[in-house]
């Protein structure tokens, strides 16, 4: 059998409640029920309209989820919108924005090469073609290497700044070709040649270009481009003739006084 709903017998009672007012408002029995009847009518329309005021905010907010709790779906979307824009999600479900990668910095010069043409070259003046440097040209590094002519080894490297290069450089640029005040060595063609040599290493926006640096032997001294020879003089030699680059000594440099 259907559930008996006390309810269902409001209707009539409603009905006959209205009629029995349209008939007499005096009767209390009657003005209790339509008073009742009212009571009911505004509570069901109060009850409609919440339900409807519920579905709209739902629905402005754009789902469900937002009113059912350990719902999943605002974090997937969260991923999701990150993923699209190249950010990262945390495990709190926060996106941070990716990070940019830094660029790589210039590259310095690498360590002096072991086998550097001057070595087996015939003289230490003879700078190979297009390898020299042209002293207007600006530095922005320099390598200093020096090398052990006779046993063809390297026996030390020294690494300078930008300011100091171009301080080697405008150094060298107003020597003239000799230092008078250097002694004019008599030897032997075998005694003559130098027992060691510096390649300055110079780091320029057209790539490495080399000075070398003459000062044992008897040969002329001085700092060699391949087009252009300055003689030797102290003011460069004491910028970059430091740590492994400095020579003990020489029969030139123990006649040159301040490198």
């Amino acid at each position: 059998m259907p559930e008996h709903d006390p309810e269902q017998e409001l209707g009539p009672k409603f009905t006959s409640a209205f009629q029995s007012h349209a008939d007499s408002t005096e009767s209390p029995r009657a003005l209790g029920l339509v008073a009742e009847a009212r009571r009911r009518v505004r509570r069901r329309r109060q009850a409609v309209m919440s339900g409807a005021a519920a579905v709209l905010v739902v629905v402005a907010i754009g789902g469900v989820w937002n009113v059912l709790p350990g719902s999943s779906g605002s974090n997937s979307e969260t991923a999701s919108s990150a993923g699209d824009s190249g950010g990262k999600v945390t495990s709190g479900g926060a996106v941070r924005t990716q990070e940019a990668v830094p660029t790589q910095p210039p590259f310095a010069p690498t360590g002096c090469p072991a086998a550097h043409p001057i070595l087996k070259a015939p003289a230490t003046n003879a700078v190979p073609a297009g390898t020299g440097l042209d002293v207007a040209t600006p530095v922005s590094g320099l390598l200093a290497c020096r090398y052990d002519l006779k046993g063809s080894s390297l026996l030390g490297q020294q690494q300078f700044s930008a300011a100091v290069a171009q301080q080697v450089v405008d150094a060298i640029k107003p020597l003239p070709e000799m230092n008078s005040a250097l002694p004019v060595f008599k030897c032997a063609p075998q005694a003559a040649q130098p027992s060691e040599a510096i390649v300055l290493r110079f780091t320029t926006a057209a790539g490495i270009r080399e000075i070398w640096v003459e000062y044992t032997g008897c040969n002329t001294p001085g700092f060699f481009t391949g087009s252009h020879t300055y003689g030797l003089f102290a003011a460069p030699l004491k910028l970059f003739m430091t740590g492994p680059v400095r020579p003990s000594g020489s029969t030139y440099l123990d006649a040159l006084k301040g490198w």
